[in-house]
């Protein structure tokens, strides 16, 4: 089962209508200090806070966004996952 974990001292936030992830500054050189995701990555963002695993976060994007085809889904989560990955703001657990 892929898990993930999100980065301690990273918060998701809404300025101005705009979601925004903002990390605290002990991650300072580890993480972005600021980045702007959409309302998509907000809601997976979401999800990974209360804990969901890979197969969760399938199941959630498929029911808030009425998406029947699994692959598009799986392509959607495992494009969001490694966008985070790569700026370090969510950990793969083993």
């Amino acid at each position: 089962m892929e898990r993930y974990k999100t980065r301690p001292g990273v918060v998701l936030t809404e300025i101005c209508g705009e979601y925004v992830l903002v990390s605290a500054k002990m991650n300072l050189g580890v993480c972005p200090y600021v980045t702007t995701v959409n309302e998509t990555s907000a809601f997976l963002w979401n999800r990974l806070i209360e804990g969901a695993d890979f197969a969760s976060l399938m199941q959630a994007v498929r029911e808030e966004y009425e998406i029947d085809d699994v692959s598009a889904a799986e392509d959607a989560v495992r494009a969001f996952l490694s966008q985070m990955i790569e700026l370090n703001y969510i950990i793969p657990e083993d």
